[in-house]
């Protein structure tokens, strides 16, 4: 029996754009991994972390423009140490990680991990942002949002994709599974796809993979 990857997108919103200064208020995450369905390897959602978390500020207006979170929603959230240990247990230790545009979101766990010292996940960090510039480079746009719509009028995915759902966590983190599956089955083979040869395979189209330790 073929041992497929295991693969957990994920996502993170936050108060604003510095991982020194801001704070972390909703963990999204996807774990899947892929089946053979008429000849060609589609995701399959195996389970879903989804949290919010209490920061120690105030959420900027503009972020909650963007991401539609409020003061009220994380007041009686968990804090960001004990959103870390549910995390690092729900990766666990088979899975490769992604995210699109992987430095935004490593910086942000980086800085929450050395801020609440405990087990820090090895898992390795792909960036699906590389990828697309790397497999589809003519696009003008590699946007996450843009690049699901696109493969969707190209039933290339099965995802419905809809605005107003689109930075929420866990949404964009099932729209990232659809969107990585996509794009990586254009360049890899099926034996590429067991857990045994797939980092090096994502490792051409990405580059080197990030890493929370170190």
């Amino acid at each position: 029996m073929k041992l497929y990857a295991k693969f957990v997108a994920f996502d993170l919103e936050t108060t604003g754009l510095s991982s020194d200064q801001d704070d972390i208020i909703e963990i999204g995450a996807v774990k899947f991994t892929v089946e053979l369905i008429d000849g060609a390897f589609k995701p399959k959602k195996l389970s879903e972390f989804q949290t919010f978390v209490r920061p120690n500020m105030l959420i900027p207006a503009e972020a909650t423009r963007i991401n539609h979170i409020t003061d009220s929603m994380v007041e009686s959230a968990p804090a960001v140490g004990e959103v870390l240990k549910q995390f690092t247990s729900f990766c666990g230790l088979d899975t490769i990680l992604v995210a699109h545009n992987a430095g935004f979101d490593t910086g942000f766990l980086k800085n929450a991990y050395l801020k609440n010292p405990q087990l820090l996940p090895g898992n390795p960090i792909v960036d699906s942002l590389k990828i697309a510039r790397t497999i589809l480079p003519e696009l003008p746009n590699h946007k996450l949002g843009e690049l699901a719509a696109m493969l969707r009028k190209r039933n290339q995915i099965s995802m419905n994709i809809t605005s107003d759902q689109m930075h929420r966590a866990v949404y964009d983190c099932e729209m990232l599974m659809e969107v990585l599956v996509a794009l990586l089955r254009r360049r890899i083979r099926e034996k590429d796809w067991e857990m045994v040869n797939i980092l090096q395979a994502v490792i051409r189209h990405s580059g080197e993979p990030a890493y929370i330790k170190g």
